[in-house]
């Protein structure tokens, strides 16, 4: 059986009693899982597995006002991505706390911030409770193999290890939890530090059990994207630790490169609705698997590209969808700029919409990105579904969910953290060569020596509105203070001065009393 069917198992199981999800042990205010008192079946622990990876897609499990924006991919994206030089919502849209992430004036009582804890916590918890589930009925599985216990625990250790990177990346700390703690006792709070030390021990030691890409299922974790959260975390340790591991990034990245080595041949296809083709085995290392009926999700690339489409009908068409867009997030002028117009990653629709951004409720200020599509790779331009009676192109697609997988880690961006980890001293990198390999599909052409500004440059080009840039910033010293000031910046549209405590996000009010609060915010 596919993966994509036991996620929809798991999806069923998240309100059902074939799912055991007990949330005590994280603090999080779930919804009232129930629980099945006896696992019976390998199925059963396929099924809930696929609960965890479920986990990724679907809503449920936090309690949020707004099921479709409490998506795990959709948290983490606006938490990456809003307070950046990449993107920003206007005040067309009246979300509560939006604009402090867009203007980076963030607060403790900021609903986004209490909701993406809490995901990330949600998340942490399921993969626990399956691996207790494991610990106790694995006899039911082969004793090896891919489907074996100790290749799944793998599975979700690593699954877990991308929901602590993401909490030591964003809040710098929080609540350390596996599967051997008793549910029901509060959880000791780590310092970032110690929760980076206890995650990359886990993680290193599940890496050897996770299966090669070469024969992995489509849509679980291979042992190469398991080198590439690895490789996320050495590439911030200075910043998390105040040490840095640059040889222990090159080291994780070249792993990768023993297998997997090749980019795909059109960047745009990357970001299509049979970008699956890509997944696993090739430049998408890892990926949250999505379609258009059974893998649907309000998050992921449905919220990137639906969620940020404006215009008439006409255009999404074209586009390849049916339905209005939602008229959310919006190009900001610094990545328009960035893209040269002969570079091929320049995937942005101008149109009659201005590039800069004055008036925030203002819909037609702003480029609109179309680097998310819901057209297929052999029909990109949607133009072989034919024409209605008043001559406008047939949509590929009939819903808003777009059939597009969302890539969490691109083999692109293994070689461009290869780059900046020679320039940082680590050795056997070749990051001259890997940055010019990039460059080299986008139709650009070759740099002769690698600098801190062409590196987070090229990140920007190639990686835009895909989570990583506000992580970015932070690494090469741009995003807090005024070095360098992007547009509404600061709440001023021509940019202002940002406090170096805002490297961090502030811990939810709902959580200060547990963990405290980080330096620099009131509770």
């Amino acid at each position: 059986m596919k993966l994509s069917n036991y996620i929809v198992l798991g999806a069923i199981a998240l309100a059902s009693p074939a799912f055991v999800a007990c949330v005590d042990d994280l603090n999080v205010d779930p919804e009232n899982p129930t629980t099945k008192t006896e696992i019976t079946t390998p199925e059963e622990l396929y099924s809930e597995l696929a609960g965890v990876y479920g986990g990724l897609v679907f809503e449920g499990g936090i309690d949020v006002e707004d099921g479709g924006a409490g998506v795990y991919s959709r948290q983490y994206w606006n938490l990456q991505e809003l307070a950046t030089d990449e993107t920003l919502i206007g005040s067309n849209w009246d979300d509560g706390g939006i604009s402090e992430l867009v203007f980076s004036t963030w607060s403790a009582d900021n609903h986004w911030l209490f909701e993406c804890f809490s995901r990330f916590n949600y998340q942490i918890a399921i993969s626990n409770q399956f691996l207790r589930d494991l610990n106790a009925h694995g006899n039911l599985l082969p004793a090896e193999g891919d489907l074996s216990a100790k290749t799944l625990a793998a599975e979700a250790r690593t699954i877990r290890a991308l929901s602590y990177y993401h909490m030591i990346d964003i809040f710098g700390k929080g609540p350390w939890s596996t599967e051997n703690d008793v549910v029901g006792n509060t959880p000791p709070t780590y310092s970032r530090e110690e929760l980076f030390d206890a995650v990359v021990a886990d993680l290193a030691d599940a890496i050897p059990s996770l299966v090669p890409a070469a024969r992995q299922v489509y849509g679980r974790v291979s042992r190469e994207a398991g080198y590439m959260l690895l490789a996320k975390l050495y590439l911030n340790s200075e910043v998390y630790t105040g040490k840095a591991r640059w040889q222990e990034c090159a080291d994780a990245c070249n792993k990768i490169r023993e297998t997997i080595d090749d980019l795909a041949e059109t960047y745009k296809y990357l970001f299509c609705a049979t970008n699956d083709k890509y997944v696993g085995n090739g430049e998408i290392l890892w990926a949250i698997p999505q379609d258009g009926t059974t893998l649907t999700t309000y998050g992921g690339t449905t919220y990137i590209s639906g969620g940020s489409y404006r215009g008439d009908s006409k255009l999404l068409a074209d586009l390849g969808v049916a339905v209005s867009g939602w008229a959310g997030p919006r190009v900001r002028q610094e990545l328009s700029q960035a893209l040269a117009s002969n570079d091929k990653r320049r995937l942005i629709y101008e149109g009659e919409y201005t590039e800069d951004i004055q008036n925030l409720a203002n819909q037609k200020q702003g480029y609109m990105c179309i680097k998310f599509v819901y057209t297929p790779e052999n029909d990109y331009l949607n133009e072989n579904n034919g024409y209605d009676k008043d001559g406008n192109k047939i949509p590929y697609c009939n819903t808003v969910f777009n059939p597009t997988d969302y890539p969490l880690f691109r083999l692109a961006d293994t070689y461009l953290m290869l780059a900046e980890c020679e320039l940082n001293g680590a050795q056997n990198c070749n990051g001259l060569e890997m940055m010019n390999r990039v460059r080299k599909r986008a139709g650009l052409t070759n740099i002769g020596s690698l600098t801190k500004e062409n590196i987070l440059k090229e990140r920007m080009c190639e990686l835009y509105w895909e989570g990583h840039r506000r992580s970015d910033l932070i690494r090469f010293g741009k995003f807090a203070g005024s070095d360098y000031n992007w547009s509404w910046k600061g709440g001023n549209a021509a940019g202002a001065n940002v406090s170096a405590h805002r490297n961090l996000y502030c811990i939810p009010k709902q959580f200060v009393s547990t963990l405290g609060q980080n330096p620099g915010y009131s509770n």
